[in-house]
């Protein structure tokens, strides 16, 4: 765990960056907006007819031209597409294509009445998430009959998958975590291998959702895990249970960063009550942003910046770092 020393504030880092043709090289990164503007795709609904289901998506886009890697981004338990905005936003500033599902647990577009436990706690969410992010990369394929604005925009060799707490349990079984689900006797995988990089902000840990201690010896993909010193579980776990998916990850392209003071609710951008939310989300986009251009991009200099704990200076040393 980290000390509790007092983090100062004061750091500011300019971003900078060069065009190389229609790519962007950053050589610092700070909380704000990209070189582009940012688009929006309102209440677009995908059908998966293998499920008879309907998926609404908001998607995040830059105006302007070139390709651009996409990046999936599922939600918190009860929350929708329309939260996270602050995130969605801040990628397509910087040229990736942010699509944000709504998910069978969201309160606000799928009518769900259950509470936070019963969320967590239903297997049929465990399987219907990542199947959900699948169906949507299946989708973009052709992207014209529902979002005709992105035709030539989308770059799908390059995709990476994120999401935060039930969403960054669902972006760990796309990277390859596996789950036993009730009446199994062997886990279950969900593994897209269409997906690049996986970013986790305070996921679940062991023990329950049908993870066990094994569940992370397939996660092959580069993966990036953050979570906050006061980032305590849904029944109680300690803040170092959300860190348990680094700690049993193989190696190789692996980071972890915990933040000192941070909440739960902090990685998604609400700010009420004070505290240290603010600065919690700030250092999630500058974090993911160089995360992705590394993974996405295969940005050399993004690479060095995650591998050598850039954003410890922006951070005031509030950021502890590992990576393996």
């Amino acid at each position: 765990m980290l000390s509790h020393k007092k983090p100062s504030w004061i750091a500011i880092i300019a971003v900078s960056f060069v065009c190389l043709g229609s790519r962007m090289v950053w050589c610092e990164y700070a909380p704000s907006s990209g070189p582009y503007k940012v688009l929006t795709i309102e209440n677009v609904v995908l059908h998966d007819p293998a499920r008879n289901k309907n998926i609404p998506v908001k998607i995040y886009y830059p105006a302007g031209l070139g390709r651009f890697p996409v990046i999936i981004f599922s939600h918190g338990a009860l929350a929708s597409k329309d939260n996270y905005s602050g995130l969605g936003q801040f990628w397509a500033s910087y040229g990736y294509v942010s699509i944000h599902p709504s998910h069978a647990d969201s309160v606000a577009d799928c009518g769900f009445r259950g509470t936070l436990r019963q969320a967590l706690s239903d297997p049929n969410g465990w399987e219907n998430r990542p199947e959900d992010v699948s169906f949507i990369i299946d989708s973009l394929a052709h992207v014209g009959t529902f979002a005709p604005q992105l035709v030539g925009k989308l770059d799908l060799r390059h995709i990476g998958v994120g999401g935060h707490s039930f969403g960054g349990y669902t972006a760990g079984l796309i990277g390859g975590a596996t789950i036993l689900l009730p009446g199994k006797t062997t886990p279950q995988s969900f593994r897209d291998k269409r997906v690049s990089a996986v970013v986790l902000l305070s996921p679940q840990g062991e023990g329950i959702m049908g993870l066990s201690a094994h569940s992370w010896d397939g996660v092959r993909v580069p993966m990036l895990l953050m979570y906050g010193s006061r980032d305590f579980g849904p029944f109680g776990e300690e803040p170092v249970w959300r860190s348990e998916a680094f700690a049993k990850v193989p190696a190789g392209n692996k980071y972890e960063v915990e933040i000192e003071g941070g909440t739960h609710m902090g990685f998604a951008g609400l700010f009420r009550n004070g505290g240290h939310r603010v600065e919690v989300f700030q250092f999630a986009q500058v974090e993911t942003l160089a995360f992705w251009d590394a993974y996405l991009r295969q940005d050399q200099k993004a690479g060095q910046y995650v591998a050598s704990h850039g954003l410890q200076k922006f951070s005031g040393d509030a950021a502890r770092f590992a990576n393996k």
